[in-house]
């Protein structure tokens, strides 16, 4: 058992702090709408922190002594990320908008098509199969389909009216680049003030969890970005290669919803997949085979490199993480259930690891996830 815990004054003082964090946590859910352009603001935080740190490391050493470094590595920064926003608004998002308006006016035809094909095509299929085997298929896909359906219908509508609809979130945004400032700036006095506030005999092992939390999230967030990037870039590739309509737009879509886990490869392939088969269904074929090499190019090269293996968990147990998630989240339980879920695990061996009757030591027991993570 960790010596802060072995006595009684400890244990009551952890046991306060314990209590004012489940307050905070509580304040915090039930502020959630108010708070998510912060929550925002956190996640690009962590992307940029390590370009902020490399530059002020790097700075020259009179702008280090007259404490300019920081703050000039952040307007760099940030001069950078304007710079590619701007180019992000003045190329490549009017190509999308164009793309999804010429989409939309196809759009009815396209599902005329597809009901069609499901009312005669999958229909005649179906009836040359055994009657039981016939029911116990079409009750399946039905069910998975209706849960699918929804569980994404429920996950975007529930996000998008509850976020959308508040002034609270709009003025979040609006002060979010002067808040990222000096969150960016003043990170190191940040650190010190929270380990302050913990207990001295528990700040050791306070540090190690927030070494875990950091390493899987950082390995999780920019790998799951990065992927987002090069599989979008991958899969407009491959359409315009192969000559499909609207490549931009449906290579976006495939990069965006790589971001769920597991299941975003095959819901990215689908749009592609439905606008070539409506043209030619040859090349709704060769479409499939450009998407399935492109995952496996993404599992077995750039997930290992890029992401490595941070939430540990077996395919089939994500897909229930996720699922989980969005029914209870919606689209953020739906995003970040995975990583969540994974940093619980973690915390919970590395407590169990020291609270044992034998008890490890932080760096044992630290030492001893990373072990496991290799």
């Amino acid at each position: 058992m960790p010596s802060w815990l072995s006595d009684p004054r400890q244990r009551a003082r952890a046991l306060l702090v314990t209590a004012f964090l489940a307050f905070c946590l509580g304040i915090l859910i039930a502020a959630w709408t108010a708070l998510v352009p912060f929550f925002l603001g956190m996640i690009l935080a962590y992307l940029l922190m390590p370009i902020v740190n490399f530059l002020h490391l790097h700075s020259p050493r009179f702008l280090q002594r007259k404490g300019w470094a920081r703050p000039l590595a952040i307007v760099i920064v940030y001069i950078a990320l304007v710079g590619a926003v701007a180019g992000m608004l003045s190329y490549f998002i009017p190509a999308v908008t164009s793309q999804a308006r010429t989409l939309t006016e196809v759009m009815p035809r396209l599902i005329e098509w597809i009901e069609s094909l499901i009312r005669y095509d999958v229909q005649d299929f179906l009836d040359r199969i055994p009657p039981d085997i016939r029911t116990w298929i079409e009750a399946n896909v039905q069910s998975a389909l209706s849960t699918v359906v929804t569980t994404l219908q429920k996950g975007v509508t529930i996000t998008i009216r509850t976020v959308s609809q508040t002034v609270s979130f709009v003025l979040g945004m609006v002060i979010i680049p002067f808040w990222l400032f000096y969150v960016l700036n003043d990170e190191g006095k940040i650190r010190r003030t929270f380990y302050r506030l913990i207990p001295t005999q528990a700040r050791e092992d306070v540090h190690c969890i927030m070494v875990i939390i950091d390493s899987l999230l950082s390995a999780y967030i920019r790998g799951q970005l990065f992927l987002c990037l090069l599989v979008g870039v991958m899969s407009t590739a491959a359409l315009v290669i192969l000559r499909v309509e609207l490549a931009l737009l449906l290579g976006t879509i495939a990069g965006i919803l790589e971001i769920i886990p597991i299941l975003g490869p095959y819901l990215g392939a689908i749009p592609a997949v439905l606008i070539a088969l409506f043209k030619r269904p040859i090349l709704a074929l060769w479409v499939a085979l450009a998407f399935a090499a492109i995952q496996q190019v993404e599992n077995v090269f750039l997930v290992p490199r890029i992401s490595g293996n941070a939430v540990r968990f077996h395919p089939a147990i994500v897909m229930v993480i996720v699922v989980i998630g969005a029914q209870v989240a919606g689209l953020w339980g739906l995003l970040l259930a995975v990583p969540v879920t994974a940093v619980i695990r973690d915390v919970f061996q590395y407590l169990y690891l020291r609270t044992t009757d034998r008890g490890a030591t932080p760096e044992m027991a630290l030492e001893y996830l990373r072990a496991r993570a290799l």
